[in-house]
């Protein structure tokens, strides 16, 4: 291997281990306690070594929230592609957007805005990228929406059910964090959610 190669594999490890730190530091004491100094001081490096990669905990979150909608797309592309019934992509787009929550909470908080985690200012490049990227996630559920749903020609009409569908689970995993629900209840919780949106589908096909 290069010199080159070598730096810039060390460069990679390095920038992996602040935003790995950063996670850590946000799931014992939520986002709101991340900073330069603490992530720095977790790698034992020191805080302008952090700069020279990112240049504010802004720019660290914006990553982070790069990374979530990356995995989460990832998930919910294979659920949908897993199945041909648009019901049961539905249901199974659902589940792994569930299930990504769980498997990576701190990112999610990131993605949502909730654990203390929020951007100061709508026109920063990360609230840009985080109406883009949540965007994205929209598209795809509102397409296995509209194949579920065909009668349903009015695209405002099929946005409104799907922003209906999302918060439900948003709503679900929201309270299930801040211990209003219990975590142990969380399976109870997923097939209350997921009777919910049958019946849901059931009003919606019959109108």
């Amino acid at each position: 291997m290069g010199v080159k190669e070598r730096r810039d594999r060390e460069r990679q490890e390095l920038r992996h281990a602040i935003l790995e730190a950063a996670r850590e530091i946000a799931a014992t004491d939520g986002w709101q306690a991340v900073t330069i100094r603490k992530v720095a001081e977790k790698i034992e490096y020191s805080p302008p070594t952090i700069y020279e990669y990112f240049s504010s905990k802004e720019a660290i979150l914006g990553e982070e929230m790069r990374e979530g909608f990356r995995l989460l797309v990832a998930d919910l592309k294979t659920a949908r592609d897993a199945h041909t019934d648009p019901r049961e992509r539905l249901w199974a787009m659902g589940r792994a957007y569930w299930n990504f929550v769980w498997a990576h909470p701190e990112l999610y908080q990131v993605i949502s805005g909730l654990g203390g985690c929020a951007f100061c200012d709508e026109d920063t490049p990360s609230e840009l990228d985080q109406k883009s990227e949540g965007e994205n996630v929209m598209g795809l559920f509102r397409d296995v929406l509209q194949a579920a749903l065909p009668q349903v020609r009015n695209m405002d009409d099929l946005t409104s059910k799907c922003l209906i569908l999302w918060s439900l689970f948003h709503g679900f995993i929201a309270l299930t964090m801040s211990g209003r629900i219990p975590m142990e209840s969380r399976d109870q919780t997923l097939n209350l959610a997921r009777q919910t949106v049958e019946d849901l589908l059931t009003v919606w096909q019959a109108a």
